[in-house]
């Protein structure tokens, strides 16, 4: 029976049971630690071995068995060492600072090598927010823009938490295969081989279809044969489920199993720290248009709004809930559906405010 330890994170006092990766721990108490390469139902990426060859449509990618060192972008301090929280179990007892000036700039200088290789430049775009992705008011080819998940892209709102550094080296378009198969397509221009999609096909269905091979220090995800078929893809859809880019998708619509309905939903990276809901705090919010967002004592999301005066109508919400938080944008009505279609896809429903509105609309 595993036993119960302390830590502290970031000066507060949590209890958890031993043996629990520091990650989930942070999480499960409400600290968000920045992360890519894990995920709540495999192992942590630094687990896993590579084989010697994997394959993208026709292409064959030769390279060494070996592992995976991981995005690095969970880093934290323990003791004042810096560590991995995706790899590390606390023993007890230990000091832990998620955020400072040394771990921002190492998660930007991970983030940097990550973004070298996936188009970036609508996530530095500051006409990002309600942008359809069609047409680029600046010209940039289709191939350097993000691909129509940017709403909900798990990369999208890392890069925009731990913010993109300006020694980030500018995408050049590789022209990767985009490979169609019977029910997905993979388009390995977005992939940012984070092996989230291996784990999930190795440990959630039990299958080999998917690997990843050692080339050069990195590492670079694919088929571990030349066709789904021959590598035993047994057409589950957990990949699609786990992937944090638009890597691979479906052709035929999202097939429903039990498979991918027991994947949990990751946290996406808020969009900066929430506010205690009170009028001292209100004062200090820009009377400019935007949209906000409101959150219980459990920092959960019950309502999200835009407005044109965001002062103005936060000053209105007084007493309705604990925290909040906002995002200045012009263009706060395609901004508000953006966010509350995020929201949608993540639990299946509205905001519970959003959706009393909606019900007295109905009467």
């Amino acid at each position: 029976m595993m036993g119960e330890i302390r830590i502290r994170i970031d000066g507060r006092e949590v209890s958890c049971e031993s043996g629990k990766y520091l990650i989930e721990v942070a999480l499960e108490n409400g600290i968000y630690i920045p992360n890519l390469c894990h995920h709540p139902d495999v192992s942590p990426a630094t687990l896993s071995e590579g084989v010697e060859r994997v394959f993208r449509g026709g292409e064959v990618i030769e390279g060494k068995a070996g592992h995976y060192d991981g995005c690095g972008i969970c880093v934290v301090e323990v003791n004042g060492k810096l560590v991995k929280s995706c790899e590390y179990v606390p023993q007890g007892g230990e000091e832990v600072v998620t955020d400072s000036d040394s771990l921002r700039e190492e998660r930007q200088r991970k983030l940097a090598e990550i973004l070298a290789s996936h188009p970036h430049v609508c996530i530095t775009c500051e006409y990002r927010h309600g942008c359809d992705r069609i047409q680029c008011s600046f010209g940039n080819p289709v191939e350097e823009r993000c691909c129509d998940l940017f709403p909900v892209c798990e990369l999208r709102h890392l890069a925009e938490y731990v913010g993109v550094a300006d020694h980030t080296p500018k995408y050049v378009f590789k022209d990767l295969p985009v490979v169609e198969e019977k029910l997905y397509r993979w388009n390995w221009n977005y992939c940012v081989n984070c092996t989230r999609c291996v784990r999930a096909c190795q440990e959630i269905r039990e299958a080999g279809a998917l690997s990843f091979t050692v080339i050069d220090g990195g590492v670079l995800v694919g088929r571990t044969a030349e066709s789904d078929t021959l590598s035993g893809c047994r057409f589950c859809g957990v990949c699609v489920e786990v992937c944090p880019t638009g890597t691979v998708r479906d052709l035929k619509g999202r097939q429903k199993n039990r498979w991918r309905e027991s994947i949990s939903a990751k946290m996406l990276a808020p969009l900066h720290e929430a506010i205690p809901l009170s009028e001292e705090n209100v004062e200090s919010v820009p009377e400019k248009a935007g949209v906000f967002r409101l959150f219980n004592e459990s920092m959960e999301i019950v309502y999200i709004k835009g407005t044109e005066n965001l002062k103005e109508e936060l000053m209105n919400e007084l007493g309705r809930a604990a925290f909040f938080d906002y995002v200045e944008d012009e263009m706060y009505t395609m901004k508000e559906s953006e966010m509350i279609q995020e929201y949608l896809q993540k639990h299946g429903k509205m905001p519970p405010m959003n959706d009393e509105e909606d019900d007295l609309f109905d009467i």
